[in-house]
């Protein structure tokens, strides 16, 4: 045998694998732009960074009270194609609009990669303003994420959503184990206690899961007779189902805790549609619909 040949031609086939290997298996490398995006590829919102959009998370949709230089939290916008994290911008503002900016600044990420911002400088007392963050590396910029809004405490006016009652009002006795306690018929205080119901009251930001002016106003009354009376958390929805704004509560429906134990989160609660037609053309109803699907009791933030 010629162990030369043989050993030449194993050569030249090895040769033939690698190069044919090396032209259908292998990519060339990733264009920069094709990681943190450029000005000439935009998404489809004019954003340039091939990022996906934060989640604002705190505080919470529409929480009254809060300090004027709160810190805001976001789960931060990552690199679609990368697994380092992006620098994140928050901007407050006094409008939804956000031409006239409060304040605007880098937050600072931690490992689980929660952004948080202190807001600086503070911002004014009792005002409503409104807050969102993107991703930012350079010059590129990723799409905006949902925008939340709060009101700070201290003087001066504020809309949505009112105070919580200063003091409730009495609590029935928690039932024994496995007993309901009834629901009260309050049908008749809905009217009176929330007044004007149009939508500019009870629906003012066209978001049909937060809780707004005239339902404050019913629940509040609602709590000052009985101090079971919360929010319906709305478990079955989600930011899509309300204009990519986290769920608060169901803006047209109560909650009673029925059994024992903490309000806060208990399912196990007496539900009861207040508002036909929510977002809509509203009219006063009183369903109740306990077990027709999944509830739990909130103060929405509020209490």
């Amino acid at each position: 045998m010629n162990y030369r040949f043989e050993m030449k031609k194993t050569a030249l086939v090895l040769c033939a694998v690698v190069a044919v290997g090396c032209e259908s298996g292998m990519r060339s490398p990733v264009s920069p732009s094709a990681v943190a995006g450029s000005v000439s590829a935009l998404n489809s919102d004019g954003s340039n960074l091939k990022a996906s959009p934060p989640l604002a998370i705190a505080p919470v949709f529409e929480a009254t009270n809060i300090a004027v230089a709160p810190t805001l939290a976001a789960r931060a916008g990552a690199g679609r194609y990368q697994v380092a994290q992006f620098a994140q911008r928050f901007q407050v503002a006094d409008s939804d609009q956000f031409t006239n900016i409060l304040a605007s600044g880098m937050g600072s990420l931690d490992a689980s990669g929660v952004a948080r911002f202190t807001v600086n400088p503070p911002l004014p007392a009792g005002r409503r303003v409104l807050w969102r963050v993107r991703a930012e590396s350079g010059d590129a910029f990723g799409p905006w994420s949902n925008v939340m809004a709060f009101t700070t405490a201290g003087t001066g006016s504020s809309t949505v959503p009112s105070p919580g009652p200063t003091t409730s009002g009495p609590r029935p006795a928690d039932p024994p184990p496995g007993v309901r306690l009834p629901l009260p018929d309050f049908f008749g205080l809905v009217g009176p206690l929330g007044g004007d119901f149009s939508n500019s009251q009870s629906c003012p930001r066209g978001l049909k899961y937060v809780n707004n002016p005239w339902q404050d106003r019913v629940i509040d009354g609602f709590r000052q007779r009985d101090s079971r009376w919360g929010y319906n958390g709305k478990p079955v929805k989600s930011a899509a189902d309300n204009g990519g704004v986290p769920v608060t509560a169901a803006g047209d429906e109560a909650a009673y805790h029925y059994s024992g134990g903490p309000d806060q989160g208990s399912p196990e609660v007496h539900l009861v549609d207040i508002l036909g037609s929510h977002c809509g053309s509203p009219s006063l109803t009183w369903r109740v619909f306990t077990g027709e699907e999944p509830g739990f009791w909130t103060g929405a933030g509020r209490f």
